[in-house]
């Protein structure tokens, strides 16, 4: 009876899985991710990140996904190439992703990127490890592996205090069916983002600002996550926040020199997922990807004495 109940998750878990694709908690950090607009806006000319997330903690094959990205940049153009794998059960999906983005000037304090995408993906599935009482079903005595091309696009406003984006990572369905099985049907859905942040306190020591991101995929439920974050004195970062689902997100980072920054993020499921071991654990290492930063710098200058201070002094808004 527990095979025949872990089948039946394991495939709930594929359709949750064609449709909500890759979640991830500090989308903040990894706006690259979800719209191909947003690396324009970068004074780096390279850079990029690495993320791995550990999710469903306790349960038997759950989740774990990497995703790795790099940019070039070039005065008012960004090049990003992304690489993606998630596993869970006996799903695997691999993507490989490439973006260009442009940067307009708005006015002194505003910039507008437009951005593209092409991604190929991959997905496959093993059902050949599955233990059931039918063995006899070759229906589920095989694999499969699937492949496929989307393609996306974003755009991505910042401004002094605030940011907003709109991005589509794929716009199309991918239609791809198991002629053997017909278990299957998209591999791949439209998925829309919608982001946003604003900037309510910027001082000498701390920058607090809240975050958020809606998104929607076809055949899911509309889901969102709201954070509230601080950094202070430039190199420590902290946030708390909230995602439909009941879970709640807590993450810490540090910032390092040329904007390295490493951030570990815990996602804890509340009510009963909690009971049954629904922890996640999220870790991003990048370079490169500016953060919200103090609008306040310092620099030392010397008077006539040759005495130094300290002198603030405006700087633009990351």
């Amino acid at each position: 009876m527990k095979k025949l109940i872990m089948l039946l998750i394991v495939l709930q878990s594929a359709v949750v899985l064609s449709q909500n694709r890759v979640n991830f908690s500090q989308y903040m950090h990894n706006h690259q991710i979800f719209n191909p607009a947003y690396t324009a806006d970068n004074n780096k000319h390279v850079g990029g990140s690495l993320l791995y997330r550990m999710q469903w903690m306790g349960f038997e094959g759950s989740p774990r996904t990497f995703i790795g990205n790099g940019f070039y940049n070039i005065k008012k153009h960004t090049f990003n190439l992304q690489l993606l794998s998630d596993n869970i059960t006996i799903f695997k999906h691999l993507e490989a992703g490439l973006s260009y983005s442009y940067l307009i000037k708005l006015d002194r304090n505003t910039t507008m990127a437009l951005g593209v995408k092409a991604t190929y993906n991959q997905q496959s599935a093993n059902y050949g490890s599955l233990s059931y009482f039918d063995a006899g079903d070759q229906a589920l005595s095989s694999s499969f592996t699937k492949m496929g091309v989307n393609f996306g696009a974003g755009i991505f406003v910042r401004s002094k205090d605030w940011y907003a984006g709109v991005g589509a990572p794929y716009i199309f369905n991918n239609k791809n069916v198991d002629p053997s099985t017909k278990m299957f049907n998209d591999i791949q859905y439209s998925h829309f983002y919608v982001s946003g942040g604003y900037k309510i306190v910027d001082n000498y020591i701390y920058v607090l600002y809240p975050t958020a991101l809606v998104k929607w995929t076809k055949g899911a439920p509309l889901s969102a996550g709201l954070d509230v974050n601080l950094i202070w004195n430039e190199l420590i970062w902290g946030s708390v926040g909230y995602r439909t689902g009941n879970t709640a997100v807590f993450s810490i980072g540090v910032i390092l020199k040329e904007d390295f920054k490493v951030v570990y993020s815990y996602d804890l499921g509340l009510g009963k997922v909690n009971r049954f071991g629904g922890m996640t654990h999220e870790l991003s290492i990048g370079y490169g990807m500016q953060l919200y930063r103090s609008s306040f710098t310092q620099r030392k200058f010397t008077t006539r004495k040759m005495n130094l201070r300290r002198k603030p002094r405006r700087a633009r808004f990351n």
